[in-house]
């Protein structure tokens, strides 16, 4: 069956990405949760997905500066409660990609969940940087250029040992699809909110659905 994944948690009722939007995705059923994380300027990995929270710069802040509703990622990765992570590696022009790559791997490592998470990021670099420094790491690589195929997508996923392609919903084909399989590489799809991209997906055999709406998701799955 295709797994529902909670894209920031669900936010209908809660602040995104934060602790409470990832219990109600809990709540609701969901399989596993996407969320943010940035690398603060003490070697936080702080959940938001935009650089900036309330005019404060995360990257070129100290996590004690952040608001306090920003959760860390060690902060869900200790919670007992929780279910499978998506865990998406934002990167800007001054991110220090070697830096990010080694405190990822050290809160992975040390935060031992029933599944291991997925990290998974637009940014190859970052992808090849945690592959070099873990052989076990599960890691996805986001994508959403149409010309998937002249850009060698599986290739390049192949080559690099990724386990997964987070593609946009509008690139999943049946073509995409058995190019995925050719090469063993699991797809879950983003950001799909609406009854007849879920059918489609479904029908084409992706493995995950990123969604906003979890119990429309899962109320398809289940049909």
């Amino acid at each position: 069956m295709v797994q529902v994944c909670a894209h920031r948690g669900v936010s209908s009722d809660h602040r995104e990405n934060t602790l409470g939007a990832f219990h109600a995705a809990v709540h609701q059923g969901a399989d596993s949760i996407e969320l943010d994380v940035w690398l603060t300027k003490d070697n936080h990995l702080a959940i938001h997905h935009d650089k900036t929270s309330e005019g404060i710069d995360i990257e070129e802040s100290t996590f004690g500066s952040l608001p306090k509703f920003i959760p860390t990622l060690n902060d869900v990765l200790n919670d007992f409660g929780m279910i499978p992570l998506n865990i998406e590696l934002k990167i800007s022009p001054v991110t220090d990609l070697e830096r990010l790559a080694e405190r990822v791997i050290s809160e992975v490592n040390g935060n031992i969940t029933c599944t291991p998470p997925m990290i998974s990021s637009f940014n190859l670099e970052i992808l090849q940087n945690l592959r070099e420094s873990s052989e076990s790491i599960k890691l996805g690589y986001l994508f959403a250029q149409e010309d998937w195929e002249r850009s060698m997508l599986f290739e390049t996923i192949t080559e690099n040992n990724f386990q997964a392609v987070h593609p946009h919903h509008s690139l999943v084909s049946e073509e995409f699809m058995n190019a995925s399989k050719e090469d063993n590489i699991e797809v879950n799809v983003w950001t799909v909110n609406e009854q007849r991209l879920v059918a489609r997906l479904i029908d084409l055999g992706v493995n995950s659905i990123i969604t906003d709406d979890v119990q429309m998701v899962k109320a398809i799955t289940k049909g």
